[in-house]
């Protein structure tokens, strides 16, 4: 069969799908509207003196989708709606960054160019220097915490921008004013995969800070998750390549990181979209399948609500700070590790100020900014709050939720005071005299029923976890009597006896020359017995 090649000189595109390929002659022009999507399904080639434009606004993005090759370049004018900093990826290949925001006037002290902000005395990650640095920057994370962000710098900086972006790579930039970016390039039209740069793990780094910053690469939309169907989104095709704990997608909206993943909405990654994944190792490859691309998608009006989602919401302030961390609950989550559903904390530098929660069951000593728990039994699941906070500070502790059974009342326990207090409606304020950093002191129990320090559930917050192959740390245990521990070798032999006073938080010092392979440490308190196995790496 003949293959028809359209040429076209000036169009403007509204909701068009082209049956064969598609030739934008020299001279003419294609103009796709923020509302609008233009979808080829044979080839789409753009003459050298053609032009195919696709707009976005402050709300809608305009998409272009083809399913055979693409010659020639496009242009993207991606719409930025504040002046913050945000993760943009490029929906194209070949744009160069120099081009991108080059400038003239490269000796003023502030200047603009085609829009990108030019940062002034800013210092430029790992070098102490201060200068002229675009709103352009990149995501080290072999650098030390607090210099991961490098700065693209002016002809003659330390970090000249003299090299490509590279598609599916994410970038922080920030404009002076609200505006547009303009990114000029070929389309990509096959799956688009990006290794992960990551720092090297050794058996001497306890912990590495792997997040790197991705980017929709493609100028249409892409599934960013699909709670309903678990198969067919950005999320679930790359999870067996995150880390369990942090198997989430997170955007920064300007002032905020914003969590994606199987908990969330259906959300669709805009084009130029970038955002931050935590890959499990070295060298991983982050997948974007082109078969996954679709137009902008619109939300129909419905004449019914939706169902919304058990969510409990608990904040802790002091002075001027303010902290936050989410519980939501579902049919198909549990008390221990949800891939995809829970959201281990991001980290960069070492928070002053911070509130999360460890796992209800099998925790492993990891903070989570927002946990998923069964929907059913809210008296079984009483989690531990994870606190960082200074000396001599005022904590102010509420709740807020929504979805949850009406009866369900939200009590704070606090096991340095034995207090527990219902904080449903009416905020509660602990003065600590120590700083705190961890769990150990403070629990939240969701219950129908009226909860007092003597309710027999206050057992259920004991924590055993490895914190290194050199510490076992245990949590939650009262302020009152002994307990033993005692670690067995697969085999049942004893390795370690131990006896001590009981604290909210203990250390125990493993011995040094215990092989590598698993063991079971048994504690024993006044009233309980309980045994966890852990992993001698």
């Amino acid at each position: 069969m003949k293959k028809i090649i359209f040429s076209i000189f000036t169009v403007f595109m509204s909701y068009v799908s082209w049956s064969q390929s598609l030739n934008v002659a020299s001279g003419g022009s294609v103009y796709i509207s923020p509302k609008s999507f233009m979808h080829v399904e044979e080839d789409l080639g753009v003459d050298a003196q053609g032009a195919l434009t696709v707009q976005s606004d402050a709300t809608d993005s305009g998409s272009v989708i083809v399913n055979g090759t693409a010659t020639g370049d496009i242009s993207y004018v991606r719409h930025i709606n504040s002046t913050n900093w945000h993760f943009v990826s490029a929906p194209v290949i070949g744009q160069s960054i120099a081009d991108f925001a080059a400038s003239k006037d490269v000796g003023s002290s502030t200047y603009t160019v085609d829009g990108v902000a030019v940062v002034n005395d800013v210092t430029r990650s790992g070098t102490g220097e201060t200068g002229d640095n675009y709103g352009v920057s990149i995501y080290e994370n072999a650098n030390n915490a607090g210099t991961r962000w490098e700065y693209y710098t002016i002809p003659g900086g330390s970090n000249p921008a003299s090299v490509n972006f590279e598609n599916g790579k994410g970038y922080s930039m920030k404009r002076s004013s609200v505006g547009t970016y303009s990114f000029q390039g070929t389309m990509p039209t096959g799956d688009v995969t990006i290794t992960i740069p990551a720092n090297a793990i050794t058996p001497e780094v306890s912990t590495n800070h792997l997040w790197s910053v991705v980017g929709n690469p493609y100028p249409s939309f892409l599934p960013a998750n699909d709670p309903d169907n678990q198969t067919t989104s950005i999320l679930d095709l790359n999870i067996d390549n995150l880390d369990p704990n942090n198997a989430y997608l997170q955007v920064w909206n300007g002032t905020s990181y914003q969590i994606i993943n199987n908990a969330s909405p259906l959300t669709y990654l805009a084009p130029g979209q970038g955002f931050m994944v935590d890959p499990k190792g070295n060298n991983i490859t982050f997948t974007f399948p082109e078969n996954l691309q679709v137009p902008q998608v619109s939300t129909p009006a419905t004449f019914y609500k939706t169902a919304v989602t058990p969510t409990l919401v608990v904040r802790m302030s002091s002075d001027k700070k303010t902290a936050h961390t989410t519980l939501k609950y579902f049919s198909k989550t549990t008390t221990g590790l949800d891939i995809g559903w829970d959201a281990g904390a991001y980290v960069d530098v070492a928070p002053t100020f911070a509130l999360d929660t460890h796992l209800v069951s099998d925790s492993k000593g990891v903070n989570f900014t927002l946990q998923c728990l069964p929907n059913t039994n809210y008296e079984t699941s009483i989690v531990p709050l994870s606190v960082v906070a200074a000396a001599k500070e005022t904590l102010t502790f509420s709740s807020e939720a929504a979805g949850l059974p009406e009866n369900i009342k939200i009590y704070l326990e606090d096991k340095i005071e034995n207090t527990i207090t219902d904080i449903t409606t009416t905020a509660h304020q602990v003065n600590i005299n120590t700083a705190l950093n961890g769990i150990g002191r403070f629990y939240i129990h969701t219950t129908s029923n009226v909860l007092s320090v003597e309710e027999p559930n206050m057992a259920n917050t004991l924590s055993i976890y490895k914190t290194s192959n050199a510490n076992v740390r245990i949590t939650g245990l009262q302020q009152k009597g002994t307990a033993t521990a005692k670690i067995y070798s697969i085999t049942g032999k004893e390795v370690l006896s131990h006896t001590f006073s009981m604290q909210t938080v203990y250390d125990i010092a493993l011995p040094t020359n215990l092989s590598t392979g698993v063991y079971v440490i048994q504690l024993n308190t006044n009233n309980s017995k309980q045994s966890k196995k852990i992993v001698i790496e």
